[in-house]
């Protein structure tokens, strides 16, 4: 009787839809590093406090100033 049992539809970022009436949300916060990988890794950190989904990091005009993007379910 596996006809009863579906998997559910994956969203555009491959993950599958929260029960409830969640929509993706995007946020971003301004971090400090000394090169992109280190930005990335503490944007990582900062976007699992969200339980994001996505993350990217871009530079500022600011010497050392990254900008952490992220994407999550809210």
């Amino acid at each position: 009787m596996g006809w009863f049992f579906s998997k559910p539809s994956d969203n555009e970022l491959g993950e599958y839809l929260p029960e409830g009436e969640s929509t993706i949300q995007e946020g971003s916060e301004y971090l400090e590093a000394s090169s992109k990988p280190e930005a990335k890794e503490k944007c990582d950190e900062i976007a699992a406090e969200y339980g994001a989904v996505e993350s990217s990091v871009e530079p500022t005009e600011n010497d050392g100033g990254w900008m952490c993007n992220f994407k999550f379910w809210g």
